[in-house]
């Protein structure tokens, strides 16, 4: 969710109506967007919109795009007119490894005031922040075109270059920046982890920016005064960088002003050819009406739903049959999918005016008995004074192995692992309650622990899935007893006979170790915890545990499930 301010009269100003709070707020609905709170002494309102995949709907401009297509004072694709300059980018080459993509734009005309100049912050911080993943993404720039001279040079450059940073009188060499300035100590991270630091340089030599970090103070500032602009976009990603200058070209033409392309020549290491931006693209995508009709129960026929797609700022032709086709705006990137234009329908319908339907079947709702028996055995441990802990099922192979004196075993590995710390499914419980244990050895003692949830196995060439259950007592005085009159209890209440026989374990000191036994089938192990492994993981009083497999109980339904 994104939040922004905007004042009430410019917003009834650009809707050309004089509306209530109440109306507007309505109005709103139709942009995903509702008034969160007015000041009235500012003349300001606090908008919530309610999506983050449409960032054009984070200024006034692009949600009274939206209300005017709702009201028909507009339909269609609001297209802007791009004329050619002349000017030019060339990126550097070894930028293909960290931020290679740019997108520019030339606006002239622009007509800035107080208003205007913090609304277009607002709206590129926005931007920078949430769609741009906090500039690491995207991160847009804007400059004062009539300072700036073409070629611009987007390339690497050594950290003693210098230049006055936004907001200083003083020069800065790029390292000063990173360490000192406000912007360089929020967001220097991502330069240096580049290890090499991207400049926007004028043909003159002038430094435009340090992106993502900071503007320079000169070109690098708007102001009132400005008529003439350039924007940037750079970024890790083609797409985005482009649909980002798309969405602040859409709101500078609606303010009057004109765009401009700027040719960006790009090296074959980043792009295969030079390209010119803004650059609009027509995305096409088909739906068929009487799928839309069956999900919403209505009859809306062909023409109907073109009027509607283009009441939401699409373009939109019929197809063969009951195929219709819509053109993607230049300015989103959020539609993928036929059901997204099903959803732009039902908006323009409006929810509200959509007949409900009755349910056709009556169903209830339960626990699956595995469940309820899952739940049986974490009130027992609760009732033994355990707490409950829930640690993810994906882990790093370390915890269930070395951290454990176990060796590398048949583990169920996940292909593409974001890291190491998830490329494994856990196989037993107890080593992650240990390793919960040695994070937490500044809380008091007795700390007792359990987890019940689900393990993974590899049999023979099918991975097998089942329920496991463990505990783990921590304190000064733990002993094998403390284990052993917890595990009683628990094969007492579920009516359960078993027996314990020894058992020696890497994990468990020799002697105080046991298997538990349950209709002559091993179905779990208990014991004290070895010293080796309490040193590894730095925790300093004597630990016990147990561990039971739940599907080897006959008293209770935790089935082994075979997923593939």
């Amino acid at each position: 969710m994104v939040s922004i301010k905007a004042s009430y009269t410019k917003i009834k100003e650009m809707l050309g109506k004089d509306i209530s709070l109440k109306e507007l707020d309505n109005l709103l609905s139709f942009a995903k967007s509702e008034i969160d709170d007015y000041v009235k002494e500012e003349d300001m309102l606090v908008i919530d919109i309610k999506t983050s995949n449409r960032p054009d709907l984070w200024c006034p401009e692009g949600m009274m795009r939206e209300i005017k297509g709702i009201l028909d004072e507009e339909k269609k694709i609001p297209y802007f007119p791009v004329k050619k300059s002349d000017y030019k980018v060339t990126v550097d080459s070894r930028l293909a490894t960290t931020r290679p993509y740019i997108a520019c734009a030339v606006v002239k005309n622009v007509k800035l005031s107080d208003y205007y100049i913090k609304q277009l912050m607002q709206h590129s911080e926005k931007i920078d922040y949430s769609y741009g993943r906090r500039r690491k993404r995207s991160s847009i720039g804007l400059y004062n075109l009539s300072m700036i001279n073409s070629p611009i040079e987007y390339k690497t450059i050594e950290k003693t270059h210098s230049f006055i940073p936004l907001g200083h009188e003083i020069e800065m060499d790029l390292d000063t920046i990173l360490n000192e300035h406000e912007k360089g100590q929020e967001f220097g991270h991502i330069v240096k982890g580049y290890g090499l630091y991207p400049i926007l340089l004028s043909a003159d030599g002038l430094t435009l920016s340090l992106p993502p970090v900071i503007n320079s103070n000169d070109v690098g500032r708007i102001t009132e005064d400005t008529t003439d602009c350039l924007i940037e976009v750079t970024g890790t990603n083609f797409e985005t960088v482009n649909v980002v200058l798309n969405i602040l070209c859409q709101t500078m033409f609606e303010h009057g002003s004109e765009i401009y392309s700027v040719e960006i020549e790009y090296p074959p290491e980043i792009w295969e050819s030079t390209v010119a931006t803004p650059l609009i693209e027509k995305e096409e995508i088909s739906i068929d009406i009487d799928i839309i009709n069956k999900y919403f129960g209505t009859e809306i026929s062909k023409s109907e739903a073109i009027k509607l797609i283009e009441k939401r700022r699409f373009d939109c032709k019929a197809g063969d049959g009951k195929e219709i086709i819509a053109i993607i705006p230049h300015y989103r990137k959020d539609v993928l999918h036929w059901v997204d234009i099903a959803e732009e329908i039902a908006i323009a319908l409006d929810y509200n005016k959509i007949e409900p339907t009755k349910w056709k079947v009556l169903t209830t709702g339960g626990l699956l008995p595995e469940t309820e028996s899952e739940n049986l055995v974490r009130e027992i441990l609760i009732g033994s004074g355990g707490i409950e802990v829930l640690t993810n099922s994906l882990t790093d192979p370390t915890v269930l192995t070395s951290n454990v004196n176990l060796d590398e075993v048949d583990l169920v590995k996940i292909e593409n692992p974001v890291s190491i710390t998830y490329s494994v499914i856990r196989n037993q419980i107890y080593p992650l309650l240990i390793n919960i244990l040695s994070k937490n050895t500044h809380e008091p003692y007795p700390q007792v622990i359990f987890e019940v949830g689900e393990v993974a196995k590899i049999d023979k060439k099918n991975i097998a899935t089942q329920t496991n259950m463990a505990l783990c007592f921590a304190d000064a005085d733990a002993s094998f007893e403390d284990a052993h009159k917890r595990i009683h209890q628990l094969m007492k209440l579920l009516n359960t006979d078993y027996t314990i026989e020894s058992l020696e374990h890497p994990s468990f000191t020799k002697g105080r170790c046991g298997k538990i036994i349950v209709n002559g089938k091993k179905c779990g192990m208990i014991g004290e915890i070895h010293p080796s492994i309490l040193e590894k993981n730095q925790i300093w009083v004597p630990t016990v545990c147990f561990e039971v497999e739940l599907p080897y109980l006959p008293t209770l339904e935790c089935k082994i499930k075979h997923t593939f």
